[in-house]
């Protein structure tokens, strides 16, 4: 009996010892969150892969439209690329900046009085020579005569530019014409746009040589408007000097008379 009772002294902790406390409620908690969890992880899963398909399908689309792009450009050409280079290899690049005649500054430096008295305009006038109507040599006074000169210079600039843009002018009408010819049996829509690009800077280049022929007639004007200003202002000067030398010369005239006293010396009744 004795060993007995010290049998399940031993063994009986260790028997309790070994049992598990099972709590089924939080159990079913547990397992039903991670349940949830895996179950919206596989949504968000699902969803990812469907957006990344519809991005896929979006750059195949894309990818198609860039292929038929390029497979136009191929069959009816680029017209930008047609049209880059158009004015530089075909209209020069030096027209399109080219200047014809001379400015103002220099025109006027060039105006020599000599020449204005030899200038007879292809025999239109009569050369003026230093001789008077007794046939007598004098000296003139050249500088009144610089201003005749400078509008003689722009006359002269005004033959100029109208000579050098008359043959650019007749060069880029021609052109004009066959391009306006060749728009018409034009192939393609980029054959049409180069043309018409090459037509546009044809008509810019012809307006520019007009605007520089407007401003080399602009030039012989306003030379001309300053030599009657000058000359309107030579006669107010002249006008205001002739009174100015009147009235000194009464002035004159009056001291003198008031200086001068006479009395008579003699006296015969007759």
């Amino acid at each position: 009996m004795k060993k007995l009772l010290l049998y399940l002294v031993l063994t009986v902790p260790a028997a309790f010892a070994q049992w598990i406390v099972n709590d089924p409620i939080n159990t079913a908690v547990n397992t039903a969150i991670q349940s949830g969890q895996l179950a919206s992880h596989a949504e968000v899963i699902a969803r990812w892969a469907e957006n990344l398909e519809k991005l896929n399908q979006q750059l195949q689309q894309l990818q198609a439209q860039l292929e038929e792009q390029r497979h136009l450009r191929q069959i009816v050409g680029d017209p930008a690329a047609a049209a880059d280079r158009l004015a530089i290899d075909h209209l020069g690049s030096n027209d399109l900046g080219h200047s014809f005649g001379e400015t103002t500054a220099a025109l006027r430096s060039l105006a020599h009085a000599v020449d204005s008295l030899k200038n007879t305009a292809q025999g239109i006038f009569t050369e003026l020579d230093d001789r008077t109507v007794l046939n007598q040599p004098f000296t003139r006074q050249a500088a009144p005569y610089r201003r005749y000169a400078a509008v003689e210079q722009h006359a002269e600039n005004l033959d100029t530019v109208f000579a050098q843009t008359a043959a650019r002018r007749d060069t880029l009408q021609t052109d004009l014409a066959d391009t306006l010819q060749q728009l018409k049996t034009a192939p393609t829509q980029a054959e049409v746009d180069k043309l018409q690009a090459k037509i546009a800077v044809l008509n810019g280049q012809l307006a520019a040589l007009e605007a520089q022929r407007h401003d080399a007639v602009a030039q012989l004007q306003a030379q001309q408007i300053l030599n009657e200003n000058q000359a309107a202002k030579e006669r107010q000067d002249l006008l205001e000097k002739q009174i100015a030398e009147e009235q000194q010369t009464v002035s004159a005239v009056n001291a003198w008379q008031q200086s001068v006293k006479l009395t008579p010396t003699t006296y015969a009744r007759p």
